[in-house]
């Protein structure tokens, strides 16, 4: 073999070579590359990288579609969760996820505008969770959608005072998020709902005797649900809400708001973040605050009426503003809400009347609060309390008018002046 032939060998090789090391690098990218597939619609970037195993497409997919749900594009977020259905139509996320969006636009307004469509969801799911049975491909990721499931469901339970079945759903969620805390320590999101078990059986249980003791847990369940919104990859945001209301009822204001104001930024035009700054700032009696963050809701989610009653409470609370929190109260209940919350709205108008001493009325107010809710004694207490109220302003009035007007005697009328005698001739 010459020397020219032998180069040209070498040359090929070379080639060959570099055409093997390219394939090698194209296959090593694969999983990179593929992952460039499926088209996100949120402003957000997702790896779909996760600890459970699930596929990579599919875990982007649900975290895109909960982003858009944070982001109030709650019409885009059910359309995400379809397109799943149709590509993974074994898959209890699309039914979960949407129920999940359909949950949240009623909490957001606390009515039950989408009763119908969750319940049918929820249904759903529960076909999809049996035909998957106990299958034992990705044993976490189907624990923590089922645990989702029924807390989501324990939640709704409980807004329909079904207080006894929506906490046995509660132990039953939290048993599966404890296997997969076990199964996948990694994924943080499960914290979310570890801390708030811990945090709020400990503030239950301190406020109620005949509870049995929890021990104190606050701190751990605080520090674990930060952890699920720093590192969480599907709940960050209600996380932050949660981190917030914890704090809420610490009575830490400033790490309350603090908490929310890391939502704020992250969501802005979120209702339910902003409500949440609106409440802070009100119970910190920083009223101003409040009603300028409450109001700004009205502008950006005109169709939102519950946020009216928190304009009303914060006006009431202010005691400054007391036509213009009945007038935000009338407002309210002119959305025709559940009749639990129009018993707490002509409540709160009732107490309106009754500061502005306008006592019938308040009575009246008061009465249709009773009727609304008999079953709350709170009105009822304040009703008669405002009747005693009236009868005793009544009755000093009546004393006052006395006093204005003293007792005089009847003059008796003169007897007429004697004639004098007309002399006459006999």
């Amino acid at each position: 073999m010459n020397r020219r032939q032998e180069s040209k060998d070498t040359r090929s090789a070379a080639s060959r070579i570099r055409r093997i090391a390219l394939l090698v690098a194209v296959v090593l990218a694969l999983p990179a590359t593929s992952f460039a597939g499926p088209r996100l619609y949120s402003d957000r970037e997702f790896t779909g990288e996760n600890p459970l195993g699930v596929d990579r497409h599919l875990f982007a997919r649900t975290q895109d579609a909960l982003e858009l749900m944070y982001q109030r594009r709650y019409d885009e977020s059910l359309q995400a969760f379809e397109r799943i259905g149709v590509d993974y139509p074994e898959s209890p996320v699309q039914s979960v996820g949407r129920a999940v969006v359909y949950q949240a636009r009623m909490f957001e307004n606390f009515d039950y505008a989408y009763d119908r469509q969750y319940r049918q969801e929820y249904a759903d799911s529960e076909r999809l969770f049996r035909a998957l049975g106990r299958s034992p491909d990705n044993k976490a990721w189907i624990y923590f959608l089922k645990a989702v499931h029924e807390g989501l469901d324990a939640m709704y339970l409980v807004r329909h005072r079904e207080y006894v079945s929506g906490l046995n759903k509660a132990w039953d969620a939290l048993e599966k998020i404890q296997k997969v805390e076990k199964m996948a320590p990694e994924f943080k999101d499960v914290q979310f709902a570890l801390g708030l078990y811990n945090f709020w059986r400990t503030a239950i249980t301190e406020q109620a005797d005949y509870l049995p003791t929890f021990g104190d847990h606050k701190a751990e369940g605080l520090a674990q649900i930060r952890q699920a919104r720093d590192h969480g990859l599907l709940a960050p945001a209600p996380a932050g809400l949660a981190l917030a209301y914890s704090y809420m009822e610490n009575k830490d204001w400033t790490k309350a708001t603090e908490s929310i104001q890391w939502v704020q930024k992250r969501y802005p035009g979120n209702v339910m973040s902003e409500m949440t700054a609106g409440r802070i700032h009100r119970l910190a009696k920083r009223y101003d605050e409040a009603e300028e963050v409450l109001l700004a809701i009205t502008k950006f989610a005109p169709d939102n009426d519950r946020v009216w009653f928190h304009i009303g409470e914060t006006r009431y609370r202010s005691r400054k503003k007391n036509n213009g929190a009945y007038d935000a109260y009338e407002r309210y209940l002119s959305s025709d809400p559940i009749d639990e919350y129009k018993a707490h709205t002509y409540y709160r108008m009732g107490l309106v009347k009754r500061r502005l001493r306008h006592y019938d009325e308040a009575i009246v107010l008061l009465q249709k609060a009773v009727e609304l809710s008999p079953k709350w004694k709170t009105p009822a207490t304040k009703l008669a309390q405002v009747k005693e109220e009236k009868q005793r302003r009544d009755e000093r009035r009546r004393k006052g008018k006395r006093r204005a007007s003293p007792r005089t005697e009847k003059k008796a009328t003169p007897e007429p002046a004697a004639r004098p005698a007309v002399p006459t001739d006999r």
